[in-house]
């Protein structure tokens, strides 16, 4: 029975998740440009369906004149791309694991400022997958109203479909997306060429076609800071940019002149769709509003009630849910390095049977779904803080980049410092626009959760560090292990090996102090012991051999392959065949296990010693018991 539910459930899983795919797979789990577009694109251009919005929103509170310049805006809007296209392409050669503004920040700024960069992305990524998902149900609401009262669950729903597909694997969300994204481009292609033929060969009255009145103006007159704003609110449309270079690790071989190309391509696609929309909009007096957006207003003016609109605007509302797929490519990959570095849990970085960071997956979705909850799905609510994290990003980005630029000089230098220079200020100067503009409307928020998320990850660090230093082995350690090791050995020095019918077998990760006190504690009782080692990882397999060479640790050690990087299943796997080939009577797994001095450190764990146990729990001829190792245990040494 047991047998056949195991079964059933390797079934049900194989059938939502795929099949496992082993560690020799990563290339091919991989994508290329064609698939890159979709993954690590569809956020940058979908910010079309809404930065034409923004920009309007702001010029229009000088009334009509407010028309007159919005090419303006959109101009300075793409000379920015084009400088943080170049930083971004830059950041994608120098560091080919990815991480983009973390990484660069973290190398060139210093640890706080990395801290910042890597805040700033997480609360972007998070921010991405609400504000997208939020604009796509609006959009589709203009079509199917009856939508409008179940928004919320509409936009959780979605949400989780998206986990769903990238918990599958890369390849999987690339298949299933490239449709609908190349064909939102085509369409926006058809759009916008379509439109300018009409406005150059035709005309254009925009009082005939004009579907809202021009609101009066608010404002007397246009100034300065009205025009910065509108760059601010305009800058949207970049948001995504950044993925690529968080994601390089993503590409096939060769990774990052794969990224470069797809940033490349991404940017020429955003900036002709900018200016395509906004001379559009200018000319037909667009005036969006929160159920009648930009496109959707073109939509019908160039197309009418054809199929061409209709498959703009599925296409529009497609992209926008897709374009929440960029976060879940990009963020587990930042989590992921950020792990490595020990500033979240430790857990972030370890690969899934599809080989993704499913850890990163299902934080991202969690985390999502509660904003969505928080501001009730409501797009305009969310996007003043979602643009601020990018805009913090692209600043330490350009800055970190000139100020390396600037320490080595190499030849040529100085048109990269001003480009790095350039696009770094200017997201400066647009970041403190923001946060004054939109401070009443919820930008408060920003300046309390990037700070709080710093403080978490650096309490985070400062827990593993402490760990690292009460957990490392010491000559000390390793002389009483092998002291109390001889004293057992002389005890039994007239047994036969064959006396012991008790087999004991140790998990170990790593060779360190909660290690060495449960092979004592084992060795103790019966000759018979094996550590045995799951190798998810050959580096870390070749570092704990090496550990129990260099220190001379008498008891046997097995290394076991885990090419689906599945642990405990393996462990249990190597059971059964002691289990099945032995004559012992009783085996003992001895789990080694660590007690935080804080109940709430145990989140920083993965808790695989707790998973096993009960696993365990119900296997008739497996006994099993826990050495758990508490700080300050180091310190005993035995007589």
């Amino acid at each position: 029975m047991a047998h056949t539910n195991k079964m059933y459930w390797l079934k049900v899983r194989t059938m939502l998740f795929g099949h496992p795919l082993a560690s020799h797979q990563t290339e091919h789990a991989k994508v290329g440009v064609f698939g890159g577009i979709p993954i690590f694109g569809s956020d940058i251009i979908s910010s079309e369906g809404y930065a034409p919005d923004a920009i309007l929103n702001v010029l229009l509170l000088v009334g009509v004149l407010g028309y007159a310049y919005v090419m303006r805006v959109s101009l300075v809007i793409i000379l920015i791309l084009a400088s943080v296209t170049l930083v971004y392409r830059r950041a994608i050669q120098k560091y080919p694991q990815g991480g983009g503004s973390y990484t660069i920040a973290k190398a060139y700024l210093g640890e706080n400022f990395g801290l910042i960069a890597g805040a700033s992305l997480t609360m972007d990524y998070v921010l991405t997958v609400a504000v997208s998902v939020s604009s796509a149900i609006e959009n589709l609401s203009g079509i199917f109203p009856w939508l409008i009262p179940h928004k919320v669950l509409a936009d959780c729903f979605v949400i989780l479909f998206m986990a769903w597909i990238n918990l599958r694997g890369l390849k999987e969300s690339a298949r299933l997306f490239a449709l609908p994204v190349y064909l939102y481009i085509l369409s926006l292609i058809l759009l916008i060429g379509t439109g300018l033929v009409k406005v150059l060969v035709y005309g254009v009255t925009p009082s005939s076609v004009v579907m809202n009145h021009v609101p009066a103006a608010t404002v007397s007159g246009m100034t300065l800071f009205l025009f910065l704003r509108a760059i601010a609110a305009g800058i949207t449309a970049l948001t995504g940019l950044e993925a690529v270079s968080n994601g390089v690790t993503a590409f096939k071989n060769p990774s990052q002149k794969h990224a470069i190309q797809t940033l490349l391509i991404l940017a020429g696609i955003v900036a002709a769709g900018l200016v395509g929309l906004v001379l559009l909009a200018g000319a037909y007096h667009i005036v969006p509003s929160d159920y009648n957006t930009v496109l959707n207003q073109l939509g019908m003016i160039i197309f009418g009630h054809t199929l061409p609109y209709y498959i703009l605007m599925s296409t529009v509302a497609a992209i926008l849910i897709i374009a929440s797929n960029t976060p879940f490519a990009g963020l587990p990959i930042l989590m992921s390095l950020m792990a490595k570095d020990n500033y979240v849990p430790r857990y972030f970085k370890n690969l899934g049977d599809r080989l993704v960071y499913s850890v990163g997956i299902w934080f991202l979705c969690i985390i999502s779904i509660f904003l969505i909850v928080i501001f009730h799905g409501h797009t305009q609510a969310m996007l003043p803080l979602y643009a601020i994290g990018v805009l913090l990003c692209f600043s330490l980005t350009g800055l970190g980049l000139a100020r390396h630029t600037r320490e080595v000089k190499a030849a040529k230098w100085i048109p990269d410092f001003m480009i790095f220079t350039f696009g770094g200020v200017v997201c400066f100067i647009v970041f403190l626009i923001f946060i004054v503009t939109k401070f009443t409307e919820g930008a408060w928020i920003v300046l309390i959760v990037l700070p709080l998320l710093i403080m978490i990850f650096k309490t985070i660090a400062k827990i593993y560090r402490k760990e690292i230093v009460k957990l490392e082995i010491t000559p000390e350690a390793v002389a009483d292990f092998k002291r109390e090791i001889a004293i057992v050995n002389k005890r039994r020095a007239h047994s036969s090996l064959a006396e012991y019918r008790n087999k004991i077998i140790i998990p170990v990760y790593d060779l360190n102090l909660i290690v060495l006190k449960a092979l004592k504690y084992a060795y103790s009782l019966t000759p018979q012991v094996t550590a045995v080692h799951i190798a998810s990882e050959q580096e870390r397999a070749n570092k704990i051999l090496k550990h129990w060479s260099e220190y001379n640790i008498e008891v046997p050690l097995d290394i076991v392959q885990s090419p689906y990087r599945s642990t405990v299943k393996d462990f249990i796997s190597y059971l059964d065949r002691v289990e099945k080939n032995s004559n012992f009577q009783t085996i003992t797994v001895v789990v080694p296990e660590f007690v935080p001095l804080k109940f709430w450190h145990n989140i920083l764990h993965n808790q695989t010693g707790q998973h096993l146990k009960l696993l365990l729990l119900y296997r008739k001829n497996i006994l099993i018991t826990s050495v758990p190792y508490h700080p300050g245990d180091e310190n005993y040494v035995s007589n």
